[in-house]
Parts: C-alpha cells; structure tokens; sequence
C-alpha cells in the first residue's frame, strides 16, 4: 500500500486512523472539498451535533440534523448535497456538490425536494496549511478512499466510518473492526 500514489481532490474521503483520540477527528469522514498547493479544507461529514436553531423554530432548517464540520468556523452553516439544480453549487464528484444557492435550498426544502438522504446540514469546516494534511497523511493519521460517494448521505451517520472502510478491501474491512483503544486489542 505505500506504492500507490495517493490522489487528492474535491470528492475525496478522508477517514481518520482507526486509534486516533481527538474527540472531533476520532472516526472522522472528512469529505474534501479543496485541495491545492495554498491548503486544503473539508467537511466532516458523520459527527452530529445540536442545531443551532431552537426546538420548535420555524426556520426551514430546523428539525434537519446538523453535523460539525470540523473545528474553524463552527458557527457558519455549509451544507453538501446531491441536488445539481442548485444555482452555484460547486461539484465534487459523482452528482456531489458543496454549497449553493442558499435561497434555493431553502425553497427546495419546502417543496419537499430534500430530504436527509441528498443533503447534510454543516456547521464548521477543517482546514490543512500547504503542506499539512501531505503529512498528517505521511505519518498515518488518515486513510483515502477516492471511490464512488453515492451511499454516503443514505448511510447513518454513526457507521459511516465502519462502512467506507469495509467497502476499501479486504485489508480495510479488518481495519474497521479495530476497537478505537488500542488497549482493547
């Protein structure tokens, strides 16, 4: 595995190390949403967290699940989705896409066009310096998965991880299955 030459790119999975104990990375999908010489960034797409919006609010939002989307600017909404007649949602891959029209969304919303299983509500984003996430990589920290991204809005947050991994290959599957303290092996 250390021969393949890694890619990166918008549509990229990243899936944290199977043992790492950052309570906000720990299990951690990050679907990439940038990567180029200046940095990279993403979304973590399977660590829910409260909705901004209180219970019974009337904003269209509301009653949706909200996930963090990494540690910077956990107060910004960002959503990623599989509605490409979104105005100015930027591609990822495979009928993915990252932001939009917000007007759009929220119209699409009450139009009953979207449901859990082609968009996720974000709060936050993670982000890599030039050159950072090339070595969080180097030393292990995460696993890539360039496959087809069709099945992770429809699959539960809480076995995301579990999923990807063992849709990777025999040698993921086993990984998947490691408890997350290594103590336990």
């Amino acid at each position: 595995m250390a021969s393949e030459k890694i890619c990166l790119g918008p549509g990229t999975l990243l899936l944290a190390e199977p043992f790492m104990q950052d309570p906000l990375f720990g299990r951690a999908v990050v679907l990439l949403c940038q990567h180029d010489d200046d940095g990279s960034f993403g979304f973590i797409i399977n660590k829910p967290v409260e909705s901004p919006f209180a219970e019974g609010d009337d904003h269209p939002l509301a009653g949706f699940p909200f996930y963090s989307g990494g540690p910077m600017d956990n107060h910004s909404v960002f959503f990623v989705h599989q509605l490409s007649a979104l105005k100015e949602a930027i591609p990822l891959q495979d009928g993915f896409f990252w932001q939009g029209d917000y007007d759009e969304l929220l119209d699409a919303i009450e139009n009953h066009e979207v449901t859990e299983k082609n968009f996720r509500l974000i709060l936050g984003y993670s982000g890599w310096g030039a050159g950072q996430l090339e070595e969080e990589l180097e030393k292990g920290f995460w696993m890539v998965n360039n496959g087809p991204l069709d099945y992770i809005l429809e699959t539960e947050a809480a076995h995301l991880w579990k999923e990807i991994l063992q849709r990777m290959g025999p040698y993921f599957k086993m990984v998947s299955n490691f408890p997350s303290d290594p103590t336990l092996n």
